[in-house]
């Protein structure tokens, strides 16, 4: 008949039940052979309390309903083999440190109990138990410190991947100068690498302004917050509030004020739970990133809010560089517009400047010739004959060559050709 034995009544009376720390479970099918072990890891270690069973099945149920600190095992049971029990408590809790004690002194089997996943061997020759506490103690301590391995371990894994995701980011955040863009590029990459259900980003003018929507992306099924909505100007209510500029996580349950004051819009738009992040930009608050579930209660985690951060002064710093190159392509683009208008201006002066250039010519010569003269010129400029001036003027060629004459002593040019060069000069055609 199976049997279980709770050992606390062995414990050291010194030391209160309560105040015991570890919980040893002991599978040992003869009953001797229990109490004994037990009663010496209760006397010799007064922070150990012990839980007895004689089979494997029952150690199983055991196992499974309680946490406990180490397991100490016969390897020989009635009702399973050692290997099996080993390999069943470590599927059902794999980090608890199992020590197998078995009649039999052999390396062999030692090797296999430790390749099928106990931490520790010991044969049960002469006074065993005597080493039980010391043993226990030993492996709890080792597995603690595995335990603590992992915990490193797993921690810098994370600070890796968390690296990447930064990484990744950063680069698309940063690839475009374009503002719509960088929004697209920053909520899009966000509701992808963490899988929320929606990604809001609002901006604002001035530390006094309201926060407005400026890009939002969610998943399929989820619809988008209204821009008439109060959540984001509640936030930014609460930063000037309490004058820290810090990320917020609130979830459906939460009971604190500014909890309860959006309680109403988080069930408008099904958000099980969201976290609000300032963006900032030189110590100024310039806008947020909301990011919410609406599929399930997220508790996001320290790695989580801390890499959201540096995802938001990323992001701040590349908006406020858009923002900055929009103003140069505006100011560039003004630039441009002035030096056409600048060009067009001079094209007039100068057309301005030929045209009274001209006018004056022929005022001058108006002034020094008569009109009769400067008919016989603008003749002589287009290259005609005397004869062909005087037949197109309808008087005689002697006539003719008397305007000529006066013309060149009025004006001061010795040959014909001259007065051609003077004409054109002067803009007589």
């Amino acid at each position: 008949m199976e049997s279980e034995t709770n050992v606390s009544a062995l414990e050291s009376p010194e030391l209160p039940e309560r105040h015991r720390e570890r919980i040893v479970l002991l599978i040992e099918p003869i009953d001797e052979d229990r109490k004994k072990c037990g009663k010496v890891i209760v006397s010799q270690s007064p922070l150990y309390d012990v839980d007895a069973v004689s089979s494997g099945d029952q150690a199983i149920k055991k196992f499974a309903k309680r946490e406990y600190d180490v397991v100490v095992m016969n390897y020989d049971l009635p009702d399973m083999a050692g290997e099996e029990l080993i390999r069943s408590l470590i599927q059902i809790h794999p980090n608890c440190p199992i020590v197998v004690m078995t009649g039999i002194d052999s390396p062999e089997l030692a090797l296999k109990i430790l390749r099928s996943g106990a931490m520790d061997y010991l044969p049960k020759i002469g006074e065993y138990q005597r080493f039980l506490p010391r043993t226990i103690t030993t492996n709890l301590q080792r597995s603690m410190l595995l335990e603590n391995l992992r915990e490193m371990y797993n921690r810098v894994e994370q600070a890796s991947r968390d690296e990447a995701l930064l990484n990744r980011l950063i680069v698309s955040i940063h690839s475009s100068l374009d503002l719509a863009d960088t929004m697209e590029n920053a909520t899009s990459n966000l509701l992808e690498e963490l899988k929320v259900s929606r990604v809001v980003c609002c901006l604002c003018d001035g530390p006094e302004s309201n926060m407005r929507i400026k890009g939002q992306i969610t998943q399929d099924n989820v619809a988008s917050i209204s821009t008439k909505s109060k959540l984001f100007d509640l936030y930014h209510d609460l930063l000037l509030d309490v004058g820290e500029r810090r990320p917020l996580v609130v979830v459906q349950d939460d009971t604190f004020a500014f909890a309860q004051d959006v309680r109403t819009e988080m069930a408008t738009y099904k958000i099980q739970s969201m976290i609000m992040v300032p963006l900032l930009y030189r110590g100024k608050l310039t806008g947020l990133l909301h990011l919410d579930q609406t599929d399930f209660m997220r508790l996001w985690t320290v790695s989580e809010i801390n890499l959201l951060m540096r995802i938001a002064n990323q992001f701040a710093i590349a908006l406020s560089q858009a923002k900055l190159h929009q103003i140069v392509e505006a100011q560039s683009t003004s630039i441009h517009k002035l030096t056409d208008l600048c060009t067009q201006l001079n094209d007039v002066v100068e057309s301005t400047k030929e045209l009274t250039q001209r006018t004056a010519s022929r005022e001058r010569i108006r002034i020094q010739l008569s009109e009769r003269e400067v008919e016989v010129l603008k003749k002589v400029s287009l290259g005609l004959t005397n004869r062909d001036i005087a037949q197109t003027l309808n008087i005689t060629e002697g006539t003719v060559e008397v305007h000529i004459s006066r013309l060149r002593k009025k004006l001061g040019l010795a040959s014909r050709a001259a007065m051609v060069k003077y004409a054109y000069d002067n803009h007589i055609s």
